[in-house]
């Protein structure tokens, strides 16, 4: 995904939203922020919370250069490194928080991941995760790839890996690293993914019932999970 083109609110991305609407009252300490890519939510985050310390990772080493030059040009102190999310470069029981939107579904083993965030996370530490969801309209394009034998693309881009998620999954990973998840939410439902059909148009991306929002809960493309390690 694309992350480049929210230079000024990362929240009008809807994982930077969900992420930061579901714990940005209650940050406070250390944070390390996994998959910064070029750093728009971890430097925004430093402006508005002063009471945060944060730090910023991601796999690519000229990601976090720009991330760098654009901590430097906000005025922001944040830290930044490149590395393997599977092989965290941070002592044990480090951070308080640990925040990775969009990025366990392109790591190689997402359950080795999990145990690194279980690690540096401080007893009682917090975590948010958003990743992808595959129970919805996407479902159609996997099938696809499958069938056809070519690279799955979730209509914005074909990434180097991609693994298949369902929400259940992904929980399961978190809970068998030792994290526990304490609530869930989703956004972003995506009802048909077709060739040559805009992403954009067979797409719900806020839905005002409440009801409506607990029905289709399960389908969100985006899932957020919420917990902190015991």
């Amino acid at each position: 995904m694309n992350r480049g083109s929210e230079d000024s609110d990362p929240l009008k991305l809807p994982w930077y939203r969900a992420a930061f609407g579901g714990v940005g009252n209650q940050l406070s300490g250390d944070l390390l922020e996994i998959g910064c890519g070029r750093g728009e939510f971890a430097v925004w985050l430093a402006g508005v919370t002063p009471n945060v310390h944060v730090t910023a990772f991601d796999f690519s080493a000229a990601a976090t250069i720009i991330a760098k030059e654009r901590a430097l040009k906000a005025g922001q102190a944040v830290q930044l490194l490149s590395g393997d999310a599977q092989s965290l470069p941070f002592s044990t029981d480090a951070f308080d928080w640990v925040v990775s939107c969009e990025c366990m579904e392109h790591v190689p083993e997402p359950r080795a991941m999990d145990r690194e965030i279980f690690r540096v996370l401080k007893p009682g530490g917090r975590f948010c995760f958003t990743t992808e969801n595959y129970l919805n309209g996407l479902f159609i394009a996997w099938l696809r790839s499958w069938i056809t034998g070519q690279s799955f693309d979730s209509g914005s881009e074909v990434q180097p890996i991609e693994n298949f998620f369902i929400f259940q999954q992904v929980q399961r990973y978190l809970k068998n690293a030792g994290l526990a998840v304490a609530r869930t939410e989703s956004s972003h439902y995506q009802w048909l993914l077709l060739p040559g059909l805009d992403p954009g148009k067979p797409c719900t991306f806020e839905l005002k019932s409440a009801l409506a929002r607990c029905l289709a809960k399960p389908f969100g493309r985006h899932f957020s999970f919420f917990g902190y390690k015991p």
